[in-house]
């Protein structure tokens, strides 16, 4: 019998999951619209976001920048799903994510704006 995956993952916009836009409507009711080349003051979520795959579902999701002049991945802004576990607990398995992708990109700091409904319970753990 197949499992069940309980990981968690930040899923790339590009990831095949969530580029076909139908599959992830159906199985995860999760609307995505990558926003790249949506005015800056039309964007619901941001220029470059990223879900969080946690506990067989989609989360959150989070619109991220590398700023490699400061050594530091910023989360611009960070939003729960309705759908998602308790907040504290989405922030701690995203704070990790994101440690885990600041370290593979070289980065040695994570900031987190004010922007999104999980920005302070993220920023608390993170």
């Amino acid at each position: 019998m197949p499992r069940t995956d309980r990981g968690t993952a930040l899923l790339c916009p590009f990831d095949p999951l969530i580029f076909f836009r139908p599959r992830v409507e159906r199985l995860f009711e999760f609307h995505y619209r990558i926003e790249i080349y949506t005015p800056a003051a039309k964007r619901r979520y941001g220029y470059y976001v990223w879900p969080l795959l946690m506990d067989g579902r989609l989360a959150a999701r989070v619109d991220l920048k590398a700023d490699r002049a400061e050594g530091t991945l910023r989360v611009l802004g960070a939003f729960a799903e309705p759908q998602a576990p308790p907040r504290p607990r989405v922030a701690a398995a995203l704070a990790g994510e994101l440690w885990s992708m600041a370290s593979w990109l070289g980065l040695g700091g994570l900031s987190v704006a004010d922007r999104g409904d999980l920005a302070l319970a993220l920023r608390a753990v993170a």
